[in-house]
């Protein structure tokens, strides 16, 4: 310390600025450094977990989007399954048909129900019906008809006068009546046709 002190004071200076470099040098090399890495990975660790926040906070919201489409969707299913009947219910539909056809003092000539047509979602169910009466008692059924709660639609309609008219049948008329069913399954079956009453 006494050579330290015998120096000039520029030369003391300069050993205490090598010191302290040195000083300086030891604590960037085994503690400074090391913490700059570790901060520098921190913040990258940082920054990937907000963008990985950021993409899970997005796919939330798409999440709950798409959770309230299903819900909409689910609702128009259960809307649609109301008017398009199930494959089970296809006979008693069938059967109350032929109960507004009776009601609406119609006779049946021809009840031939044809194989289903398989569409995307729904398979059309077409029924061939023949059926003498008057022009009211057709208009009847046909009101009848469309107050179903299923959809039935009706093509091919054909009206004729009979040979021999009475004051209950006037007309002959044809037309395909076509119901369709709501299916999960991908196999299309062809439905009996209802015994006559």
């Amino acid at each position: 310390m006494d050579s330290l002190q015998n120096l000039p004071w520029y030369a003391q200076f300069l050993v205490f600025l090598l010191v302290g470099g040195i000083i300086f040098a030891i604590f960037y090399v085994a503690y400074y450094s090391d913490g700059q890495k570790q901060i520098k990975t921190l913040g990258k660790q940082i920054e990937r977990l907000e963008i990985d926040i950021r993409k899970a906070e997005k796919k939330e919201r798409q999440l709950k989007q798409i959770q309230e489409e299903k819900e909409q969707k689910e609702k128009v299913l259960e809307k649609l399954k109301e008017i398009l009947p199930e494959q089970k219910e296809i006979a008693e539909i069938l059967r109350r048909v032929q109960g507004i056809i009776t009601g609406a003092r119609l006779k049946i000539q021809k009840w031939t129900t044809q194989n289903e047509q398989r569409r995307q979602v729904y398979n059309e169910v077409p029924i061939n019906i023949s059926l003498d009466g008057n022009y009211h008692n057709l208009g009847i059924f046909f009101d009848q008809l469309s107050k179903l709660k299923k959809i039935f639609t009706i093509d091919n309609l054909k009206i004729s006068p009979m040979n021999k008219m009475t004051s209950t049948y006037t007309i002959k008329a044809s037309f395909i009546a076509s119901t369709y069913t709501y299916q999960l399954d991908s196999a299309a079956r062809k439905i009996p046709p209802p015994r006559p009453r």
